[in-house]
């Protein structure tokens, strides 16, 4: 159900003054969500994956031979566990 077809419902009721009151409310000034922070092991994943992402790339940017995501991001885990 939509804020418009619980309004028109509420406007086939006996108290207009409700009325009123939810069309105020719908017309206010939106709250500002606040993002959330990433937390230590989201930042040290965002340097390990650097790291392992440099040892499995060759300079073109394409795998070197035995690499591919899967293996970086074990690597990638390894390095984070260890705090390299």
């Amino acid at each position: 159900m939509t804020v418009e077809e619980y309004l028109q419902l509420i406007a086939n009721a006996e108290t207009p003054s409700v009325i009123r009151k939810l069309e105020g409310a719908r017309k206010a000034k939106k709250i500002r969500v606040s993002r959330k922070k990433s937390g230590k092991a989201a930042k040290g994943m965002a340097r390990a994956l650097k790291k392992a992402n440099a040892k499995a790339r060759k300079k073109d940017g394409s795998f070197r031979k035995g690499y591919d995501q899967a293996r970086v991001m074990r690597e990638a885990h390894k390095i984070r566990r260890k705090g390299l």
